[in-house]
């Protein structure tokens, strides 16, 4: 997102204005030791939204009474600010055009500002309008209370903009904030919306592709159960049918069991030209031969039933006796000793040992049983697997028996109705009235429906389908990653790392937000490449390509156009830390002077240094010609008076804020 900051500033408690000014492009802050330098990269931070002042303490949070940021997102100004005695709310105020004298104390009124988790809303949108990235509805639905997933904030940005002084050259982080697993593991989730690689359309429809699979699965398993429910019903109508039959006296079935399971409404009717009383033939025997057929049945499963129960006991006790085995194996001990008595000769009094050997043979054989038993392996969980095997097989044979008893009963039942004068057509009437009950169950209308919704369902979830193809999140990442890894390749062979790395070959992966040098087969990961200069220019490569490509997205990217560098030279001048010379060509006369023999001559690190921000510039220049726009970018340190490669005189880059004589807070003339 095409983002520039015109102003970081301070107001102090007497209400004077101290602003900083920066220009698109590459802006350069120089000065000595604690002037406010590196304060900048934590006020623009505080101001975007920290939760937590970081400022650090001194002068400035002495004096200061609001920390402010002028800065346009995609040309549109405005002013953000943070007042430190009211760290809940921030001040956001929107202007037509920005005007650095319109910034006063009274500027900053009470009305503007507001609860610090509603001003990061706001701001957000600016940037990326999103409200909702939960993908699936059932992982909220899990959550505390039914919240929303985090959805992406300004805070995430910070760790593509910011590369503090503990950072800049750091072999242990690469980004800001990832110390924070929950941070880190937002922040990489949300880069595929930062990257506009999705949209807010995207989460509702995969919050529809769970919500119609989930729906799929539900009528699925609903059809089963309907199916499970006909085949038991089906099993019920055989035998119901046949009892009919049997009571209308019929030799033959004159509609099969088939065919009134295949058309259960259609047999109904044909039943009711079938089932009349002048149909009945009063002498048939097809009732005694049914009564015979349930009675053998009967006696079969019988027998098949007290099989199993002996099979079941067996197995029963077949796992006592493991118990048992195992209880009397954990008793038993080997002996330890062995003593045995010499016999001796009642007539010469010779002793006799030939015992012994057979005495410690029998010990052995003893230990290697014991050990044995000991390591036996049990039989237990077979022996209970297979009785749980018997015990389903009893209770589907027990549900047999009961159905064929109550069959048996039925036809006993009709039997004994006819001895005491009742009709026979009325035991007929009410087992057709049984068996057209059962078929009314067996209606597939409902499984018809069931069908109908599912092909409907299936047909949105197709339309999701193709809808999201439309997106391919993994193959924008690996596409985005690509991109970076070849930017990385041209703006890494123009820096100095070691030898051994050369040529650098960084692959980097939106992914896993991991960085490696790729040396033939091996990963080389940061923290295992040597000195400060290679993991400062890891660094600055990583990021550089980052916003090359940023840039190039334009406004499909969310993420600002900004990038902080907070004293990268450290790495080549570490005693810059207490520089409190005039000038920089005094700190490096001085720094000169405390280097040994054996030391790298400083003129070398100043070559490197006017190398790295030569490279800067030019980065800046040519982003510039190829976008229309460059990232912004602010260094801050104490490098001065350097001549550039691309003929940008440094001046130009400092414009105005060099801080020797001075610093952030600085005296005010009446």
């Amino acid at each position: 997102m095409k983002t520039l900051i015109h102003e970081i500033g301070v107001i102090d408690k007497k209400g004077n204005k101290h602003p900083v000014n920066f220009k698109a492009g590459l802006n350069v802050v120089t000065g000595k030791s604690s002037t406010g330098k590196s304060a900048l990269i934590e006020i623009f931070d505080y101001c975007f939204g920290s939760g937590e002042n970081t400022i650090p303490k001194g002068v400035i949070t002495t004096s200061a009474a609001i920390y402010y940021v002028a800065l346009a997102v995609n040309e549109q100004d405005m002013v953000i600010a943070r007042d430190p005695d009211i760290a809940t709310k921030a001040f956001f105020r929107r202007v037509e055009a920005f005007n650095t004298t319109e910034i006063d104390r009274d500027y900053f009124s009470s009305s503007y500002f507001r609860p610090l988790d509603e001003f990061k809303k706001h701001l957000r949108g600016f940037f990326l309008d999103i409200d909702d990235v939960d993908e699936s509805l059932a992982a909220r639905a899990n959550r505390r209370f039914n919240q929303k997933a985090p959805t992406p904030s300004v805070r995430s940005f910070s760790s593509f903009m910011l590369q503090h002084q503990n950072l800049v050259a750091n072999k242990h982080a690469l980004f800001y904030r990832f110390d924070e697993k929950e941070k880190r593991d937002q922040a990489i989730e949300h880069t595929k919306i930062f990257l506009g690689l999705v949209d807010q359309k995207f989460f509702h429809l995969k919050q529809d592709q769970e919500r119609l699979n989930a729906e799929i699965r539900r009528l699925e398993r609903q059809k089963e159960t309907n199916k499970r429910a006909s085949e038991s019903y089906k099993q019920k109508v055989g035998p119901v049918l046949r009892q009919l039959y049997a009571l209308m006296g019929f030799k033959d079935d004159p509609l099969s069991l088939d065919k009134v399971l295949r058309h259960p409404q259609d047999a109904k009717e044909q039943l009711d030209g079938i089932i009349v009383s002048e149909k009945i033939d009063y002498n048939s025997d097809a009732m005694t031969r049914r009564y015979d057929q349930l009675k053998l049945a009967r006696n079969q499963q019988a027998a098949e039933l007290r099989k199993l129960q002996r099979q079941a006991s067996s197995i029963k006790k077949h796992i006592q006796e493991e118990e048992r085995f195992v209880v009397n194996v954990k008793q038993f001990k080997s002996p330890k000793d062995v003593h045995i008595a010499a016999a001796v000769c009642p007539f010469c009094h010779t002793e006799k040992d030939s015992l012994r050997q057979s005495a410690e043979n029998l010990h052995q054989a003893i230990t290697k049983v014991s050990g044995n038993l000991a390591q036996a392996r049990p039989m237990k969980a077979k022996f209970e697997s297979s009785l749980v095997d018997v015990q389903r097989s009893t209770e589907v044979l027990s549900k047999t028996l009961a159905e064929l008893n109550q069959q048996i009963s039925e036809i006993e039942k009709t039997e004994k109705n006819l001895t005491e004068q009742k009709s026979l057509y009325e035991s007929i009437v009410m087992q057709k009235a049984k068996l057209f009950a059962l078929l009314d169950t067996l209606d597939m209308a409902d499984d018809a429906e069931l069908e109908k919704s599912i092909k409907e369902t299936s047909k949105q979830l197709y339309g999701i389908s193709e809808s999201l193809k439309a997106y391919n999140v993994q193959k924008g990442l690996e596409e985005a990653s690509a991109k970076v890894n070849r930017y990385m390749a041209e703006i890494g062979k123009h820096f100095e790392f070691e030898k051994s790395y050369l040529p650098i070959n960084l692959r980097f992966s939106f992914e896993t937000f991991d960085l490696y040098h790729l040396q033939e087969e091996e990963k080389v990961y940061l923290r295992s490449m040597g000195s400060g200069a290679n993991w400062l220019y890891c660094h600055i490569t990583l990021f550089l390509a980052l916003h090359k490509y940023f840039a190039e997205l334009a406004d499909e990217c969310s993420i600002p156009s900004i990038l902080f560098l907070d004293q990268p030279t450290q790495v080549y001048f570490p005693n810059f830390n207490r520089d409190t010379a005039e000038s920089f060509d005094e700190q490096k006369s001085q720094e000169e002077k405390q280097r040994t023999k054996i030391e790298r001559p400083i003129d070398e690190d100043i070559k490197a240094v006017e190398n790295l921000f030569s490279r800067l510039s030019i980065y800046c220049n040519e982003l510039e010609l190829d976008n229309g726009f460059s990232p912004q970018i602010v260094v801050t340190d104490h490098a001065d008076n350097l001549e550039l490669s691309n003929g940008v005189l440094f001046e130009s880059l400092v414009n105005g804020n060099r801080w020797r004589a001075r610093g952030l807070i600085h005296p005010i003339q009446e």
